[in-house]
């Protein structure tokens, strides 16, 4: 109970704040703001897969599904198996030879509407690739398509920064 009541609290606090480079907001709706309609599951899919797999090779984040980009709550308006599916995107549209540091994927029930909620960490192990193989990326608040060869020099790069900047105590080496 404690953590429904944690994850509706982040919704809450997200809306707030809005979209960043460490969150995204998806819909499940498509179409003019007149005549919207359900979104195809496998684009809902796709579209998770793509966003997590841009967080785990940036910095992290999270990502909720049933908000739209101008802070309003609309829902998945998709039935619970259906539903179900969508919450598997991670397992089903990832490449297996790259899993995402998935922290949560989970379903909040927001005041009648259920909204989705995924949190993944930053990978290092690996650089993330959707299972249709394509790299992303996050820059500012997109998920660009990167070169995989780009993210593992920037990591490389990273790496050998830090390493030229450590401390080596003269009298150890000497001694």
């Amino acid at each position: 109970m404690e953590d429904i009541l944690r994850l509706k609290e982040r919704l809450e606090i997200a809306i707030e704040i809005g979209e960043s480079y460490y969150r995204e907001f998806k819909s499940g709706y498509e179409g003019t703001p007149t005549n919207k309609t359900p979104r195809n599951i496998s684009e809902i899919k796709y579209d998770i897969a793509k966003t997590l797999v841009a967080f785990a090779n940036a910095d992290g984040g999270e990502l909720f599904v049933g908000v739209e980009d101008n802070h309003s709550i609309t829902g998945i308006p998709h039935k619970q198996g259906m539903i179900d599916d969508i919450i598997n995107s991670p397992k089903d549209c990832i490449m297996k030879d790259t899993p995402i540091p998935l922290k949560q994927a989970s379903i909040i029930n927001y005041e009648g509407k259920t909204v989705l909620y995924f949190s993944v960490n930053k990978g290092t192990d690996y650089v993330h690739l959707t299972s249709k193989g394509e790299c992303f990326q996050r820059k500012d608040r997109e998920s660009v398509p990167t070169a995989s060869e780009k993210i593992i020099f920037d990591r490389h790069e990273k790496s050998s920064r830090e390493y030229d900047r450590q401390f080596i105590d003269i009298e150890k080496i000497t001694a």
